[in-house]
């Protein structure tokens, strides 16, 4: 009996420690994941487009543009008003003063609007539908809406390569993640077959037989999803020692500060659902077979 009793043990801290090594490295790819998309929007966001206006348009009614711009989240990111004194500035910045020199001192460069779309809208199709929109109607102000057509169709095409590509290993990773769980809970379960045999040939019901395990999976789903966040918490930690600069910027920055515990959070989470919900499906699977198998097969 108490041989049993240890057997079980060692069987049910297995699993614990199986199912915690997996979701660690699963939180750690969701962590990866998680950075990767946010410096894809960031790069997407630097991209922009410039809307140029006619030379007579008062500058107030340029400022009632940038104002309306501003307004349309989830589609404008940020939008700028350039003055004309401001855009030779900054010319001169890149191409030196000669170049206005040559012009008698005439400023020849439009007032405009510099606007940075949301990363969603930063592929060819959304930014020549926006500038259409933003064209139109408006012909009597704007004489035009300018962007690099290349760049915003190349960096479209290569971010959604990279998205598909790392949805494929995602998908990947999760299926063996889930097979090897499986097969951890499967043989927790096999060593269990002849308890399982006695309770049928008393009369249990097949409810009744699942219930103390389905119980038992989603304990150990919670506690090896614990684990596997306390461990990355470790890491972290052990990444911010080695990286004093991120302590500092975090206890400066209570905006990054709130981010960072946000995200955290809503990976814990995920970690904890995932854990949980894969340790039950895989159990009630796993009794299945043990359940409709004929004894002769049981040895």
């Amino acid at each position: 009996m108490q041989n049993r009793h240890k057997s079980n043990s060692l069987a049910d801290l297995s699993t614990i420690f199986g199912m915690t090594l997996l979701l660690t490295l699963f939180g750690v790819f969701v962590f990866f994941m998680w950075t990767a998309n946010k410096k894809t929007s960031e790069i997407k966001e630097q991209l922009s487009m410039d809307i140029l206006f006619h030379e007579t348009v008062d500058e107030s009614i340029v400022r009632m543009m940038e104002k309306k711009l501003k307004s349309m989240d989830g589609i404008v990111k940020k939008a700028l008003y350039v003055s004309k004194q401001d855009a030779q500035k900054l010319m001169m910045k890149h191409v030196g003063k000669d170049a206005f020199e040559i012009l008698d001192g005439v400023n020849p460069l439009p007032s405009s609007i510099h606007v940075n779309l949301s990363s969603s809208y930063v592929n060819p199709d959304s930014a020549a539908n926006f500038a259409a929109q933003i064209h139109k109607g408006n012909k009597h102000i704007i004489s035009e809406v300018a962007y690099n057509k290349a760049q915003f169709l190349e960096i479209g095409t290569v971010f959604k390569n990279f998205e598909i590509i790392m949805l494929f290993i995602a998908g990947i990773l999760l299926t063996i993640a889930i097979l090897l769980i499986y097969n951890t809970i499967r043989l927790a379960v096999f060593s269990k077959r002849l308890m399982i045999r006695t309770m049928q040939l008393v009369g249990a019901k097949s409810f009744f037989i699942r219930k103390p395990f389905l119980l038992k999976a989603f304990y150990h789903g919670v506690i090896s999803a614990t684990l596997a966040i306390l461990f990355l918490l470790s890491l972290w930690y052990s990444f911010t020692i080695l990286n004093p600069n991120i302590i500092s910027e975090l206890s400066t920055d209570k905006f990054l500060l709130n981010n960072k515990i946000f995200e955290f959070s809503v990976i814990a989470l995920v970690i904890l659902f995932t854990g949980t919900l894969i340790s039950i499906i895989s159990t009630y699977f796993a009794l299945n077979k043990f359940i409709w198998l004929k004894s002769e097969k049981l040895y």
